[in-house]
């Protein structure tokens, strides 16, 4: 169900794909947030993002795609 992950390490935000591995590394967490949308225009369905914050502690978003204008 969760293909993209978002995890805070070394003051970076990553972004992961399970297929792809690592797509970038963010300055925040909005930053990543938004790149996972950017990937959920691929196939116009809505995300859904686990999030793993520098203390471990997990969450989960469901990211609209980005509207292309």
């Amino acid at each position: 169900m969760f293909d993209l992950s978002v995890v805070a390490t070394r003051g970076r935000w990553v972004l992961l794909d399970e297929m792809q591995g690592e797509i970038g590394a963010y300055d925040s967490r909005e930053e990543a947030l938004s790149a996972a949308g950017a990937c959920a225009v691929l196939d116009q369905e809505p995300r859904h993002v686990l999030i793993q914050d520098g203390c471990g502690e997990w969450d989960e978003a469901i990211i609209e795609p980005l509207r292309l204008n």
